[in-house]
This record gives C-alpha cells, structure tokens and sequence, in this order.
C-alpha cells in the first residue's frame, strides 16, 4: 500500500467477514472471532470496514 501512495497503516476493508471466510474456507464467526481477538491483543483497530494496524510486528508473528 505504500508503495502505492497510500497509508500502509490504514485502510478500507472491501470484503465483509462472511467473504473473507468464504474466500479462506472459514465460518464467519471464526473471521469475526479473529478481528475480536486482534483488537483485544491491541493489534488491530477494527471499526466496521476501517481497519488501522496497530502493531504491525504483532501481526507479523501471528
């Protein structure tokens, strides 16, 4: 995204939770249970389709 011109932090997430599942092979509460987990770890802030990464070395490791 940086490369791109845009922020490599931040973005709009275009696929809901139910095509993101779909796409990985997963349940949507698996997809939603994912972001939940990453926004308590303080890894992601996640507020409907924004999406800002917080820690980007955390969300490295996982």
């Amino acid at each position: 995204m940086k490369a791109r011109g845009y922020s490599p932090s931040q973005f709009v997430l275009r696929m809901t939770r139910e095509e993101i599942g779909s796409y990985l092979g997963l349940k949507i509460e698996t997809v939603s249970r994912m972001f939940s987990r990453l926004h308590r770890l303080g890894v992601v802030d996640a507020r409907g389709k924004e999406v800002r990464i917080v820690d980007q070395a955390a969300l490295e490791s996982v």
